[in-house]
């Protein structure tokens, strides 16, 4: 596990999973969330922000700032993920609207300052497109050298991608930006960037049956009634979906699982791999390439994950979100 009270910052782009990663991080006494920052993806970066306040408040802690980022990729128009997320991004999860912040930070300055004030300590974990993270390192190359570890949720290593044969989303969506953020830290000095991809993610999965018995696990206490609510309703979107397509109910907890990895490592088996991104492939753009074999001769750059416990993790997701119901 982390060091106690490790300061942490969340990028994110909240649709369901990012929801449900918010949550499972909030419930954790290891880590002192500092912030959460936006960024267009799933929906747009409004929605995106709007989701996010709204969740914190759900979990009781609204007092957590939030700040928005990057609208739009470095090159390109975004597009986002709506018919996975639905229209507002959480299914069919109805929450209050949250309170604004009349003029909060900006991502690229808040993870700056932050890293500067907890210089090799601080835990980033990005769940959603990387254009926030990119452009932070345009502004400081040192941003590497001053993280405790980097984790990020995206890449398909020896998967097939989820938007394209060869490209996960958060990838796909900005390809340019995860380039920028491969290679800088593949230089000396910078923290582990630790990639939690679709290889890990695929196998971490939750039903119907799953969340019904959190439900009766948590009955009765203070926050459970709104809490199973909303896991219910913005799952409940997902499944019907993954249904349709694959024929199966089910909800993939890619964005839970690396907040989870982040916080406690052992929950993934890692490799460590030079890794890149394709910009401009007509068939593969948003791809990422492992030199699996050391052809390039690169420094390392990534430590990719591989394996995970999934048991483990999703038992620890559970209990987080019996921590939570209690308040």
């Amino acid at each position: 596990m982390v060091d106690p009270a490790t300061p942490l910052i969340l990028d994110v782009d909240t649709g369901i999973d990012d929801a449900f990663g918010l949550l499972y991080a909030l419930a954790q006494p290891s880590v002192r969330i500092l912030g959460v920052s936006t960024v267009a993806g799933n929906v747009d970066l409004k929605k995106a922000t709007r989701n996010t306040r709204a969740v914190l408040a759900l979990g009781g802690r609204g007092d957590i700032p939030v700040w928005p980022g990057a609208a739009a990729p470095i090159l390109h128009a975004p597009e986002d993920a709506s018919i996975v997320h639905g229209e507002t991004g959480l299914g069919y999860a109805n929450l209050p609207e949250p309170p604004e912040d009349a003029a909060p930070a900006h991502a690229i300055d808040a993870i700056l300052k932050a890293s500067r004030e907890h210089d090799g300590e601080l835990l980033l974990v990005a769940t959603g497109p990387l254009t926030n993270i990119a452009a932070a390192l345009l502004r400081d190359p040192e941003l590497p050298r001053r993280l405790k570890r980097f984790v990020l949720m995206g890449g398909a290593f020896r998967e097939a991608g989820n938007v394209t044969p060869a490209a996960e989303f958060n990838i796909w969506h900005d390809p340019e930006a995860a380039r920028i953020v491969f290679r800088a830290f593949g230089e000396e000095g910078a923290a582990p960037l630790v990639a939690v991809g679709l290889d890990v993610t695929r196998q971490t999965r939750i039903a119907e049956a799953d969340l019904e018995a959190l439900a009766r696990r948590c009955a009765g206490l203070p926050r459970a009634k709104d809490l199973a609510r909303f896991l219910e309703d913005s799952a409940r979107y997902y499944f019907e979906l993954m249904e349709k397509w694959y024929g199966t109910r089910h909800l993939t907890m890619h964005d839970p699982l690396a907040i989870g990895a982040a916080i406690d490592p052992t929950l993934v088996t890692t490799q460590p791999v030079a890794v890149d991104v394709e910009i401009s492939g007509e068939l593969t753009r948003g791809m990422t390439v492992a030199d699996w074999r050391g052809l390039w001769k690169r420094r390392p750059n990534a430590e990719v994950a591989l394996e995970v416990d999934a048991p483990r993790f999703l038992g620890a997701f559970s209990d987080a979100m019996e921590r939570l119901a209690r308040g």
